[in-house]
């Protein structure tokens, strides 16, 4: 089997939209990646095959809330109440009108106990998931390029990503209170990560126990900018990011966008 892994476009899509896609075999190595229209994109392999749809993190923002107990939160059981309850709790907090806004809740969440909940343009996220049906190539997944809760180091990481006229980093990691940051790329971006880290860590700079990955686009901006605080910056493919992203155990295609 294979899986395609596909990176939504920041804008509706129209008849030129063309999406950065990575094909895997095993989820962890990359066969192909390329940029392609919806219509010419790969097919993953049948038996087992599926398409993953990344969110990417400047078009999510995350919300900390916690439900009424005993409202069912399993799959199957994501109803206009709970929805309403959403709308509700998330009113004040977001600059859309609420019912504009596409909302998921984290995996194993549990009624009664502070939740993340990732929100996004409904219209947008609906239409690109339309698009891609229409051409044959229909979601099975929608992950959040990166989520709040625990890295792989253990510590805070940063990302950088876009170009070097409008480069930014993403900030994951900091703890079960912080969600997921979108900063610009600058030294203070490196000294809000440093604050969150453990302090045996952060006491001692010189092993460079601090992540921080940059695209190839933004890597020599990286280096430059953050390199003057004696970081080292890793190169990270938007392969390896999809790749990542595919493998989480988020699913954004929640309520009226649920697979079935």
């Amino acid at each position: 089997m294979s899986t395609l892994i596909l990176f939504l476009p920041p804008a509706r899509p129209g008849p030129a939209t063309e999406y950065s896609y990575t094909l895997t075999a095993d989820g962890h190595t990359a066969l192909r990646h390329a940029t392609a229209p919806a219509a010419l994109l790969p097919e993953p392999t049948r038996p087992g095959g599926e398409v993953v749809a990344v969110v990417p993190a400047r078009a999510l923002s995350w919300q900390r809330v916690s439900l009424p107990p005993g409202l069912p939160l399993g799959a199957g059981q994501q109803t206009p109440r709970l929805r309403s309850v959403l709308e509700g709790l998330l009113e004040d907090r977001v600059l859309d009108d609420a019912a504009q806004l596409h909302f998921a809740i984290q995996p194993g969440a549990n009624a009664g106990s502070p939740v993340w909940v990732a929100v996004c343009d409904r219209a947008w996220l609906r239409e690109n998931l339309q698009a891609l049906e229409a051409a044959g190539r229909r979601v099975s997944r929608v992950v959040p390029e990166f989520a709040p809760g625990p890295t792989a180091s253990g510590s805070p990481e940063l990302c950088a990503l876009g170009t070097p006229e409008e480069a930014y980093v993403v900030l994951t990691g900091q703890g079960a209170e912080q969600g997921v940051a979108v900063l610009p790329l600058t030294t203070m971006a490196l000294t809000l990560a440093r604050a969150g880290m453990p302090p045996a860590q952060a006491a001692d700079d010189e092993d460079n126990t601090l992540v921080v990955r940059a695209e190839p686009s933004v890597v020599a901006l990286a280096e430059r900018t953050l390199g003057q605080q004696g970081q080292r910056v890793a190169l990270h493919t938007t392969s390896q990011r999809a790749l990542d992203a595919a493998r989480g155990d988020w699913d954004l295609a929640q309520f009226d966008l649920a697979s079935t």
